[in-house]
């Protein structure tokens, strides 16, 4: 499928999404049309290689697409772009399994690595422990995938460095329980729920020391996976923009259709109003544009280069920090702008702002990073283990 019929794709579904949308907040999940629609239109399937039925999409056309769907709802553009990226970390299991999990095309892979678990070493295995949070999906999920701490009979495994080995594990839905956990200021449909497991047993070959990775042959050995998890940020970042980009036209509709109480003046036509709105824009486009350019070099380098990690992970790091704040930046002129009409319940700008304060606090693509990424830039190990994988 190529990029513009994903897109193509992504307007189609548009007003299915529209019509579930308050409907699925209320649920606190993604309808079940929705996800099925998702999954029959190959959406969920954007970074998995075409060798496994995947459409191996080039990073800046699957983060287009992300955003489209973040403008038109934010909890599906999470739901999305989290699922895809979720489906990378299958490179690094056996062929076999790797096969058994994705050859379904009606696959739906979700997870989540915060907290960790445990994974007690057994045999062939792990006996793994844990209840974990933001399960964004599991509802709908075939496969789901945790992070866990690796342990002994004396404890916690200590790698170097002395900080805990960990292992990301994945195993089937049936295992584990599902807690009704999510009750949130912002991307209620999200369904990002808790779930946990006690003393499953999950073999090696379905389960993986967390890096560092190099995947150097079978599918998974192209240059697409070789942009490191750095890119889970810049998707988060993405989802930000977009969410800003439909609070802008649903704000520019507001205005040239509100005058404001005991005033003659359209709130289009107030010039304090005009210079908010002007900034909010220049604040989406440069968190697009600083996306766009950064994953574009970090693409061009990996065609023959070696993984994205540590130092080389800064600038996609930094422009995904950046962007998620601009867009915070931009909702907030747009929803001050809006004045009572913005925070009524029916109102779109009150629901982009609440799902944007939400996802803001995600701690891959947060302000808090910047301090991590300044360790890298100035010769030191960042304190976000990530950044080394």
């Amino acid at each position: 499928m190529a990029t513009v019929d994903s897109l193509q794709t992504v307007r189609d579904l548009e007003p299915m999404i529209l019509r579930h949308a308050v409907t699925a907040e209320g649920d606190r999940k993604m309808a079940p049309e929705v996800m099925s629609a998702l999954v029959d239109t190959g959406l969920l399937r954007m970074w998995i290689p075409r060798a496994l039925g995947g459409l191996e999409m080039a990073p800046n056309a699957a983060l287009e697409v992300m955003e489209a769907l973040a403008r038109i709802d934010a909890s599906t553009g999470w739901i999305v772009s989290n699922c895809v990226f979720i489906t990378t970390l299958y490179q690094f299991l056996p062929a076999p399994v790797i096969e058994e999990l994705l050859g379904d095309p009606k696959a739906v892979t979700c997870g989540t690595f915060v907290p960790p678990g445990t994974a007690h070493t057994t045999g062939d295995g792990y006996l793994v422990n844990g209840n974990w949070t933001f399960g964004s999906a599991s509802h709908y999920a075939t496969s789901l995938v945790t992070s866990n701490v690796l342990t002994d009979d004396n404890g916690p495994v200590m790698g170097e460095g002395g900080t805990p080995v960990n292992v990301i594990a994945f195993f089937a839905p049936k295992n584990a329980a599902f807690l009704d956990t999510w009750h949130t200021l912002g991307l209620r449909a999200t369904g990002s729920i808790n779930f946990t497991v006690e003393n499953l047993y999950v073999t090696r070959d379905h389960s993986v020391v967390l890096g560092p990775w190099e995947t150097t042959a079978g599918p998974f050995a192209a240059p697409l996976y070789r942009m490191g998890l750095i890119i889970d940020a810049v998707r988060i970042a993405q989802v930000g923009v977009g969410i800003a980009q439909g609070a802008l036209e649903e704000f520019i509709e507001l205005a040239s259709a509100k005058t404001p109480a005991y005033t003659a003046t359209l709130t289009a036509d107030r010039a304090t109003v005009q210079e908010r709105v002007a900034r909010a824009q220049a604040l989406i486009q440069a968190g697009r544009h600083t996306l766009r350019a950064t994953v574009a070099e970090a693409w061009e380098s990996v065609q023959k280069g070696p993984r994205i990690t540590g130092h080389t992970c800064v600038p996609m790091g930094l422009a995904a920090s950046f962007a998620l704040d601009a867009a915070v930046q931009a909702v907030d002129l747009l929803y001050e702008s809006g004045g009572t009409t913005a925070f009524r319940d029916e109102s779109p700008l009150q629901k982009r702002f609440r799902d944007l304060q939400t996802l803001r606090q995600n701690a891959i693509a947060s302000w808090s990073r910047y301090e991590s990424l300044g360790k890298l830039i100035l010769g030191r190990q960042s304190d976000w283990a990530f950044h080394q994988l």
